[in-house]
C-alpha cells in the first residue's frame, strides 16, 4: 500500500498517550472484565497506529516494531503479572499500591520503560555489570562511547554506499561476484549500522540522564553483552541481542507452558519457551513488517523462527557430546562455537536483512555527516574500487 493513501502518525503524542493509557490502567486496579474492555481500546488504537505512516519505510519498521513492543508489554502487564503488588525496585520505600494515584501512575511508567529491569526485582539474567564510577566520569564514557558507536555506524554505511555492495532492488544475500565474502561483509555492514546507531542512542540517553542527575550510573548498563559470550547461538540471542524483548517473550512463553500444564525444568518446558519466545519477537517485528507494507506482513518471522531451530539443533549436538563424554580443550570448543555462530549468522541473516533492503526499510544511504567518507576522500581513496579489490576482484 503506497504510504502517501495512508494517514501521518503524530510519533510522539501516539507513544504517550498509549503508556498513560496502560500506566492509568493498572494504578486504578481494575477488575478483569473493565481491563478486559479497555485492553480492547488499547488494541484498537495500535491497529490505528500500524495502519498510519511515519513518513517513510526506514522510520515506519522501526515505529511498527516499537508499537508492538508496547503491546506484548501491556499484555504482559496487564495480564501475566501483577505490577503494584509483585514489582519493587531498590529505592522504593512505600508498597506501589499504598501510593497516591498519580504518583503510581508514574511508578508504572517507570516500570513500562524499564525493560530490562535494572535495579527492579524482575531484572533479567544476564545483563551486563553495573557501573559503579562516579557520575561525571561516567557521563564523559558515555559520550565517548557515543561517538564510537556512531563511528561504527559511519563505517558501516560508508562502506554501503557502494552500488556495487547493495545493487539496485537485489537481495543482500544473493551470491554476488564476490563470492561468501561480499556476502559476510554485506551482511555485516548492514547489522554494524543498526547496531552502532542503536548503541549511540543509548550512549546519549545514559549520559544525559546521569548528568542531568535523573538516573545513577549503576542504573545503565551496557546496552549490549559482551561478544566474548556469544559462543553458542543461543548465548548470541540471551546476552546479546534479545534482552530487550525477553521480558514479555520469556513471560509469554512461561504462560504458555503452563497452560498446556508442562513441569517447569522438562525438556518439553524449555523447548516451547524456546520456540515461543523466538515466535513472539518474529511476530514484535511483523508490526515493522506491516507498517512498511501490508504486503510484507509476516517478512521478518522466518528468520526469528529459524533462530529457534538452530538453537534447538545446537543443544542436541552439545547433549550428545556430553552423553558421549567428549571433551575438548576450553579455547577450542569456543573457537568452533564462535564459527559455527559465524556460519550460521552469515547463512540466515539473509532472510531478515533482504527484504528490508529492498523495502527500504533498511537505510543503506550516507549518514548525513560523515567523518569516514571526509577522511577517506581527504586521502585519495576510492572506497568502491577497494570493495572490488578485496571481494569481487580476488575471486572468493
Amino acid at each position: 500500500m503506497d504510504t502517501s493513501s495512508r494517514a501521518v502518525l503524530p510519533v510522539l503524542p501516539c507513544l504517550l498517550l498509549q503508556s498513560v493509557y496502560l500506566a492509568t490502567l493498572i494504578a486504578l486496579q481494575l477488575r478483569w472484565s473493565a481491563r478486559l474492555a479497555a485492553f480492547l481500546v488499547y488494541t484498537c488504537l495500535l491497529v490505528l497506529a500500524l495502519l498510519a505512516t511515519v513518513a517513510n519505510p526506514r522510520r515506519n519498521y522501526l515505529m511498527g516494531c516499537v508499537l508492538m513492543q508496547h503491546y506484548f508489554t501491556a499484555f504482559h502487564l496487564l495480564w501475566l503479572a501483577g505490577p503494584l503488588r509483585e514489582l519493587r525496585h531498590e529505592r522504593d520505600s512505600v508498597p506501589a499500591d499504598k501510593l497516591p494515584f498519580w504518583r503510581r501512575v508514574g511508578w508504572v511508567l517507570c516500570v513500562f520503560y524499564s525493560v530490562r529491569g535494572i535495579g527492579w526485582n524482575y531484572q533479567i539474567a544476564n545483563t551486563p555489570p553495573r557501573s559503579s564510577a562516579p557520575r561525571w566520569k561516567f557521563v564523559r564514557r558515555q559520550l565517548a562511547n557515543a561517538c564510537l558507536w556512531y563511528l561504527l555506524s559511519d563505517f558501516a554505511k560508508a562502506w554501503q554506499v557502494s552500488d556495487y555492495l547493495f545493487p539496485s532492488q537485489q537481495d543482500v544475500g544473493a551470491l554476488r561476484p564476490g563470492g561468501y565474502v561480499q556476502r559476510w561483509l554485506s551482511i555485516v555492514a548492514v547489522s554494524s549500522s543498526s547496531v552502532g546507531l542503536l548503541g549511540m542512542a543509548y550512549s546519549v540517553a545514559a549520559g544525559v540522564a546521569v548528568g542531568l542527575g535523573w538516573s545513577l550510573p549503576g542504573e545503565w548498563p551496557d546496552v549490549y553483552g559482551a561478544w566474548a559470550d556469544t559462543y553458542t547461538v543461543r548465548r548470541f540471542w540471551g546476552r546479546k541481542h534479545h534482552q530487550i524483548v525477553r521480558r514479555f517473550a520469556a513471560s509469554i512463553g512461561k504462560a504458555s507452558c503452563r497452560l498446556v500444564s508442562l513441569p517447569p525444568g522438562s525438556w518439553a518446558s524449555s523447548n516451547t519457551q524456546l520456540y515461543v519466545g523466538f515466535a513472539v519477537s518474529g511476530l514484535m517485528h511483523c508490526g515493522g513488517d506491516f507498517m512498511v507494507n501490508r504486503s510484507d506482513f509476516g517478512a521478518s518471522f522466518p528468520f526469528f523462527i529459524a533462530q529457534a531451530v538452530a538453537i534447538s539443533l545446537e543443544d542436541a549436538v552439545i547433549d550428545l557430546f556430553t552423553k558421549a563424554d567428549v571433551r575438548l580443550p576450553g579455547r577450542v570448543e569456543r573457537c568452533l562455537g564462535y564459527a559455527w555462530v559465524f556460519v550460521w549468522l552469515s547463512f540466515s541473516m539473509p532472510w531478515y536483512v533482504g527484504w528490508a533492503v529492498k523495502a527500504g526499510a533498511i537505510d543503506v544511504k550516507k549518514l548525513p555527516f560523515s567523518p569516514v567518507t571526509i577522511l577517506v576522500d581527504s586521502a585519495g581513496i576510492d572506497l568502491v574500487q577497494t570493495v572490488k579489490y578485496m571481494t569481487g576482484s580476488r575471486g572468493y
